[in-house]
């Protein structure tokens, strides 16, 4: 987290000195480029919808639905991101992705 203080400094001091430049185009240019940085400060896990909702959903008992948590992922914008780092970790209970541990280990057979 220490990164992320660090980028929030800058991106403050460069809105701070933005007025600096020709008026009009360094401020909105300034805004709309800590607005880029601050979604990249985000790590993908802060920008996922699951993070906003109970995590029971997320890891079911033993034959429960996972019907819930594969709808919170279908409008997730870093569902990609979460089922990459599922794969890459060897996640085996959860959903993940809109995957689940069974899904996964279907698609790492398919892809070997």
């Amino acid at each position: 987290m220490a990164e992320v203080s660090w980028l929030s400094d800058y991106v403050s001091a460069s809105e701070r000195n933005a007025d600096r430049g020709p008026a009009g185009h360094e401020q909105g240019f300034v805004g709309l480029w800590s607005l880029g940085l601050e979604a990249e400060a985000q790590s993908w896990q802060e920008r996922a919808l699951c993070a906003e909702t109970d995590p029971e959903a997320f890891f079911p008992e033993k034959g429960g639905s996972t019907r819930e948590a594969k709808k919170i992922c279908t409008g997730c914008e870093v569902k990609a991101e979460c089922l990459e780092y599922a794969l890459a970790n060897d996640e085996r209970f959860g959903i993940w992705g809109g995957l689940s541990e069974r899904e996964r280990r279907r698609l790492r057979r398919r892809a070997v």
